[in-house]
């Protein structure tokens, strides 16, 4: 199956909220980047935290994400 970015979180305790709240909506997600973003941020400004989803799930994430962190959605 495949997955698409959802979004691109800089701070990994929003990242695990978005995670949790898709999780309780029975969609899966996985963070990619999460350690080096935590290991070399400090060298790497603007490094970030991806949040994807499986492809058939974007649109019911992206509604979710919509509600949860506005800021976070272009357009």
């Amino acid at each position: 199956m495949k997955t698409v970015i959802l979004t691109t979180f800089y701070n990994n305790v929003q990242a695990h909220m978005l995670q949790d709240l898709l999780r309780n909506e029975g969609i899966e997600s996985m963070l990619q980047g999460e350690l080096s973003a935590q290991v070399i941020a400090s060298y790497i400004p603007g490094l970030g935290i991806q949040v994807l989803v499986f492809e058939k799930d974007y649109e019911r994430a992206r509604e979710i994400l919509k509600t949860s962190f506005p800021e976070e959605v272009e357009g």
